[in-house]
């Protein structure tokens, strides 16, 4: 059982926005969950809110991968956190929540960086000492708790 955070670098509009209000080099993260029957990928999408689904193939330099190092039961307490958000709404107050420094939260919606943050900060493995829900995808993908995932012939 392996849990990466995958780190999107899209480039549509939608994608330029959210890394110019973020300050960063990442427009979205998600947690995908490898090792069971199914593989599966969780995420706070515009427009869907938090979904679950089957992982998206590996195109163009779409995302970066990172391996999270956590025992199986905080991959099992992560999955059911991140299971358990299906169908919030997504959460685009947040990306102004950036700018502001005051940002507010609510569990009925989320930002993608908040999700990962929250659900890994539930399972005992947070990615910094700030608050989940003030995490941006860029300081995700910077954290000290993520290592990039070794490049292999399989994948």
């Amino acid at each position: 059982m392996r849990l990466l955070v995958r780190g999107y670098n899209g480039q549509g509009l939608g994608s330029g926005f959210i890394r110019w209000f973020t300050f960063g080099s990442y427009s979205h993260v998600s947690l995908v969950f490898e090792g069971h029957d199914n593989d599966l990928e969780v995420e706070a999408i515009q427009g869907k809110g938090v979904v679950y689904h089957a992982p998206h193939g590996h195109t163009e330099k779409s995302f970066d991968e990172f391996v999270v190092d956590l025992t199986d039961e905080q991959i099992t307490t992560a999955k059911c956190v991140a299971l358990g958000l299906e169908g919030a709404e997504y959460d685009w107050k947040g990306i102004w929540g950036f700018l502001r420094k005051k940002k507010r939260h609510s569990e009925e919606k989320w930002f993608c960086s908040e999700l990962v943050a929250y659900a890994l900060w539930k399972a005992g493995r947070p990615v910094s000492r700030r608050e989940p829900w003030r995490e941006t995808p860029t300081s995700v993908c910077e954290s000290f708790v993520l290592e990039p995932k070794p490049m292999s012939n399989n994948t």
